[in-house]
């Protein structure tokens, strides 16, 4: 099945002309423009897209607001931002976008941008079925210890480890929203399994747990770096191994774990991390944000100073110049 297309935003006319010339040939279907805030968020209550090109300029507004607000359950998978100043991209990749598209752009930008963002929702897609197949197994009784989620995750990561690289490379090339290359990552590891278990309230008693719901982490006076984080979810508790985490982010007074595609919310603190995990692995690269540098494929610069790391999987962080000093 074609996945859906949709233009919102005052985007170029040049730019809409080779959209519709690419969608027959990449299997997509162009569901029209919404040139204002109020076109789009009607065409999205409607039908939500799998791929949006969204331009940073709207009739009324901007497209970064107009996303910004946009209700969790409307976003579509791929977002790809489409701007006239390179500056732009901060904003953009800030918002989790997929890419971003300095116009007038060089041929094949645009391809790449979509490509990029067909990975996005087929990865998605691939591990929400794994996860649905096991929770279907799980329930019947019948799972003989098969991880299908991490089955699917790593045939999906292997794929983009090795065609992802070449298609950031390509990116910057083609003049992206960087200015060039600094480095290029570590290899990207596969990830391992994610342990899901009833809990009851209590603590997990074995070593090598990080919960960050306490202050010194779980840990007490264990020696050694944690191997799994703790996140309880309601009466449920999960144990995320650590080498399947992509990054930690402050929410407040909780921490959002992004591990393998999916999120979770416990409560917890930037600063217990940093205290309990390997520095040379995880590394704070903003005031919010550790990362794990497993995970980086590539650092470039971004106007002020600041960085932008893209994972293996696609997805970008900023790096703010306070902390670039710690990426290596």
């Amino acid at each position: 099945m074609p996945l859906r297309v949709a233009a919102l935003g005052q985007l170029p006319g040049t730019l809409l002309a080779q959209l519709t010339d690419l969608a027959a040939s990449m299997d997509l279907v162009v569901l029209g423009q919404a040139p204002d805030t109020r076109a789009a968020a009607s065409a999205l209550s409607h039908s939500i897209p799998d791929i949006a090109v969204v331009s940073t300029t709207f009739s009324d507004g901007t497209g970064f607001s107009f996303v910004r607000e946009l209700p969790a359950g409307q976003r579509p998978v791929g977002l790809v931002f489409v701007g006239a100043r390179e500056d732009e991209a901060v904003t953009a990749f800030e918002l989790q976008a997929t890419d971003f598209l300095l116009w007038p752009a060089a041929e094949g930008r645009l391809r790449d941008a979509l490509v990029r963002a067909k990975q996005q929702v087929l990865q998605l897609s691939l591990l929400r079925t794994a996860d649905e197949l096991q929770r279907l197994l799980t329930e019947a009784g019948g799972s003989s210890g098969l991880d299908l989620a991490g089955l699917f995750r790593g045939r999906s990561e292997s794929t983009v480890a090795a065609t992802g690289g070449d298609t950031v490379r390509r990116r910057r090339a083609a003049g992206g929203a960087s200015t060039g290359t600094l480095i290029a990552s570590s290899p990207w590891r596969a990830t391992g399994r994610t342990g899901d278990v009833r809990a009851k309230g209590g603590r997990d008693g074995e070593e090598g747990v990080l919960d960050l719901s306490q202050e010194d982490g779980g840990r007490g006076d264990s020696e050694g770096r944690p191997l799994r984080v703790l996140v309880r979810e309601g009466r449920r508790t999960r144990f995320v191994p650590l080498v399947d985490v992509d990054w930690f982010e402050a929410d407040g007074n909780y921490i959002r774990v992004h591990a393998g595609g999916e999120k979770y919310r416990t409560r917890g603190t930037i600063t217990a991390i940093e205290a309990a995990l390997d520095p040379r692995q995880f590394v704070r690269i903003h005031r919010r944000v550790v990362v794990n540098m497993d995970r980086v494929r590539e650092m470039s610069p971004l106007p002020g100073g600041d960085g932008l790391l893209v994972l293996g999987d696609g997805s970008t962080l900023r790096l703010s110049r306070t902390y670039r000093s710690r990426v290596r």
